[in-house]
């Protein structure tokens, strides 16, 4: 499980110099979003269906159809959904005096940042990895490592970004990234299912890139 780790963040890697720097330097609007959007759903809902398609039945947690069964019932699903919604439109709205849609907004987010996103990074870090290590250590120990991991993710972003980021930015994205991860690995494990990290990841996404 770690070299897929290490080979998937030295893929990413180069597909984001490769690609997606090029990308977003040449293309703009709609077209840049959907070569961005193909991109990341083939490269990581690829990764993924590779990793789980070798992984033997008795590393799994969940078996791969289990996962994407949705958990009605999972009451704590619905509380955290609620709170993140509270706490990031109460930021919004004391850091600007109330609540309005950046500038830097654009329609063609929608489709990156509510969808492509959380979906995909879901797939690969709670529906393989974490599946993965709760075989292996208690919730605790396979849930810190997996978040640890998902932040790891990041930094080839993080590394190809225009202007380059400040070094306050990188550690205050990682251990937002982190505890993220760690929240969403949580919600996988309880619930048993991959759709309450996926709503609320993607309502994070969104809601940070529509009022940020």
């Amino acid at each position: 499980m770690a070299l897929n780790l290490i080979g998937f963040w030295l893929v990413w890697l180069v597909v984001q110099i490769v690609l997606n720097v090029p990308i977003e330097s040449h293309l703009v609007g709609w077209s840049q979003e959907l070569a961005l959007d193909a991109i990341k759903l083939i490269v990581w809902l690829g990764a993924g269906a590779w990793f789980l398609h070798q992984a033997a039945p008795s590393d799994l947690y969940l078996a791969n159809r289990d996962q994407w069964r949705p958990n009605w019932r999972f009451t704590p699903g619905y509380l955290v959904l609620a709170l993140v919604i509270i706490y990031l439109v109460g930021q919004f709205m004391l850091a600007h005096h109330g609540l309005r849609i950046s500038h830097t907004f654009r329609p063609e987010f929608w489709g990156r940042y509510f969808l492509v996103v959380g979906v995909s990074e879901e797939f690969v870090f709670r529906g393989y990895f974490l599946n993965v290590l709760l075989t292996r250590y208690s919730l605790a120990t396979a849930n810190t490592i997996q978040a640890l991991a998902f932040a790891s993710l990041h930094i080839p972003r993080y590394l190809t970004t225009i202007p380059a980021m400040s070094p306050m930015a990188w550690i205050s994205n990682l251990v937002s990234v982190a505890a993220l991860g760690a929240l969403f690995g949580w919600l996988y494990a309880r619930s048993k299912s991959l759709w309450p990290g996926i709503v609320v990841h993607m309502t994070w996404d969104i809601l940070v890139t529509l009022f940020a």
